[in-house]
Order: structure tokens, then sequence, then C-alpha cells
């Protein structure tokens, strides 16, 4: 009797997969087929100068992009949110996106690097969970979700001005912090009183209160489950990230307010820098370059790195100093398009520049 269930879970896993397969080129676009990233760009620094406590693996420049896709993809709802409900939201694309991406940039390091257990098994495990969150909630919007929708999409109801804005929060605490830190259990109170039972479009504020009272208390105890296993099986991820840098810039030498102060410097006038992790990276590594500073090592790598923007649709970019990977549609924005790109640590102040001197908004820089 056992073997029914376990078959019924096979064929709904093998019909995923082929259903997740079919239209791959149109929501995820390659720049080649296979790994288009120079063999030579795809190595482990042997001699790194960085201190071994801030050093992380090369291969997770990439590995760092199907986990950061469930930041981009909560903030493009976010977005949507705040002008449209979210009930004509893309879920089924950004399902295909997620897993489509991620057949991507493994395709770069596959057989350059020992395979990451590890973090596969992180990317399998919020990849999985978060295709079941959004397969479920496309399931709802389709059979619930239309029937009580305005029709123009328009925010309407106390409940969706307060998904609005729970999807905001919970998107700016992510950028910062790991997702099951959100104190979903708090929100609830705040739907429950801050909503009214009575009103116009009553039988949509029936539908939004009990969607999202379903969300709150699934995130609650979900993330509660996850906290314990991530604390369980992985050493708490530092902070900051370490860069090695040629030379330190004005703004640090001068003791310029808001600089950051150098770790320690070296004989050839380098220095190492613990510049803020996660969201803040970017924009740390970007007013570095605007000074001319050239990096040397960052988390003690020197080769491939990762780094999106995004762009008008019709943005061609080419430069030396970097590869194209591929490009997604921001499907709620149309006309707009997220480009990967590689480039070389050593080559990272040059791409800042000619991305920001493109009028180009960079996304992230995937600091291992």
């Amino acid at each position: 009797m056992l073997r029914l269930p376990i078959l019924t879970v096979l064929m709904v896993l093998v019909a995923s997969f082929i259903f997740l397969r079919k239209g791959r080129h149109s929501l995820t676009i390659p720049a080649g087929e296979g790994c288009v990233v120079p063999k030579d760009w795809l190595v482990s620094n042997p001699h790194p100068v960085t201190p071994v406590e801030h050093i992380r693996p090369a291969d997770q420049t990439f590995l760092t992009y199907p986990e950061w896709f469930l930041v981009h993809s909560p903030a493009e709802i976010a977005d949507y949110a705040h002008v449209k409900t979210t009930t004509t939201f893309p879920y089924v694309s950004h399902i295909k996106q997620l897993w489509q991406s991620y057949s991507v940039v493994y395709d770069q390091i596959k057989g350059s690097f020992p395979f990451n257990t590890g973090y596969h098994i992180m990317i399998w495990v919020i990849g999985v969970s978060t295709t079941v969150e959004y397969a479920m909630k496309s399931l709802y919007e389709t059979i619930v979700g239309r029937l009580t929708n305005p029709t123009h999409g328009e925010v309407v109801t106390d409940e969706d001005k307060f998904n609005a804005r729970f999807a905001q929060d919970y998107v700016d605490f992510i950028r910062v912090s790991p997702w099951y830190e959100f104190d979903f259990a708090s929100r609830i109170p705040a739907l429950l009183s801050g909503t009214s039972f009575f009103g116009t479009h009553f039988l949509r504020k029936c539908d939004r209160k009990y969607m999202l009272l379903t969300e709150l208390l699934v995130k609650a105890g979900y993330g509660y489950l996850i906290k314990l296993g991530t604390k369980a099986s992985y050493d708490e991820a530092l902070p900051t990230t370490a860069v090695i840098i040629d030379q330190l810039p004005t703004a640090i030498t001068t003791g310029r307010p808001g600089s950051v102060s150098p770790t320690k410097t070296y004989a050839d006038g380098s220095a190492l820098l613990l510049l803020p992790r996660y969201e803040a990276f970017h924009p740390a590594v970007s007013a570095l370059a605007q000074q001319g500073v050239t990096f040397r090592e960052i988390a003690g790598n020197n080769s491939a790195l990762l780094l999106t923007v995004l762009a008008p649709a019709t943005w061609q970019p080419a430069s030396p100093d970097f590869r194209l990977v591929f490009t997604q549609p921001i499907l709620t924005k149309p006309g707009l398009k997220r480009v990967a790109l590689v480039t070389q640590v050593k080559w990272l102040d040059k791409t800042v520049r000619f991305v920001n001197e493109q009028g180009v908004k960079i996304e992230h820089v995937y600091d291992y």
C-alpha cells in the first residue's frame, strides 16, 4: 500500500519538472549553452591573504543567486501590491524563473568546483517550500481570489492595504536578515484589529482575511521549525564580508564620516576592510569603486564574481571586463529586465563604474 503514495509523489515531481522545463528560454534566457564563463575564471584562490574565518567558497557567488531570487521575488510582490492586488501576480512564472536560473548558474560551476552539498541542500529546501507556497497561492487566487477581485484589480479593501504593508515590511526585513527571523505572529493581531469585518467589498474582505491569516499562521510555524533546523545544521553567518583593496581611498585616510576603517594594512599599501554583508554590500562596493579602488580579494576569492542589474529590455551590455550569463524579464514591469553578469574580482571596480555610467541600477553583488 505504501507504493501508491510514493508513486504518486514521484509522478507529481516528474510532472512538475516537465512543466517547469517547458518554455524554459522564455523566462530565463541563458547567454549560451552550458558554461559561458571562461574556465580560468572558475578557480579557487590558492593563496588568500584574507583571514581564514572570513573566507567563503568561490562557487557560492553563483549559488547565492537562487537564494537571493527569493528576496528579489518578494520585492517584486511588494511593489506590485501597492498598485494592484496580488491576486493577479504571476506566481507560477516566478517558480519557473527560480528553478531555471538555478539550472543556469549551476551550469557555470559544474565540474570546476567540488559539489557544495550543504548549499545545494539549502537551495532545494527553500526552493521547494517557495514552490509549494507559490503554487498554492496561484491555485487559490485562480479559483477564489479572481471571484472577489475588483474589476481592475485595484487595492480597495483594508485587507489588501494590509497585505501591501506586510509585503513591504517583510522584504525590507529579509534584505538584511533571514526570513525565518521575521515575526509573523505579531502581525495577526494587527490584521484582526486593524481591519473591519463588515464594509464594502465584503466578500473580498473575508477572502483576504482568510488568506492572510492562513499565510501568517503557516509561516510562523514553518519559520520556527526552519530556524531550529538552521541553528542545528549551520554556523551563524558573519554580518560582514572581508575585502582586500589595493589602496586606501581618500575618504578613509582623511577619516570622513561614514567611511569604513581598515582592519589591517599591508606594506604594499593594500588593506583589509570588513564591509557590511547582504543588501548593504553593493552600495559599499560602489562607493569604493567610484574612488578608484581596485579589489584584490572578496571573501578570500580573486576569481569569478556574479552581479545582477536591472536594465531596460533594449540594453545590450558589452565589455571585456565581464560576461553575460542570463537575463530575466521583470514580469510585472514590462520593458525592464534583470541581467546577470560575471566579472573577476580584479575588474569589479571597472564593471561597477561601467554599469553606473550606463545609468543602469545594480540590483545585487553576490558576495559568496
